[in-house]
């Protein structure tokens, strides 16, 4: 299983690549740009980039860093 450090450096790449600068962990999502829409396209795409099916807990994430949490956890 791969380390939460690769998962950490995955997210904030992909995130920085959509909001156009370099998010930290402690950042909210919705202070980054991620709205309702940007989330729903996010989930498509990372259920693609970590072979995961992504769920309604989803919803509850806020940060960064519990976005990278709730990825680790459910990664293959």
């Amino acid at each position: 299983m791969d380390n939460i450090e690769e998962t950490q450096t995955q997210v904030i790449d992909y995130l920085a690549k959509i909001v156009g600068s370099r998010p930290h962990l402690d950042d909210s999502l919705a202070m980054i740009g991620i709205d309702s829409v940007a989330m729903a396209e996010m989930t498509f795409e990372l259920e693609k980039s970590f072979s995961i099916k992504i769920d309604d807990e989803i919803l509850d994430v806020e940060s960064v860093r519990q976005l990278v949490q709730y990825l680790h956890v459910r990664k293959p």
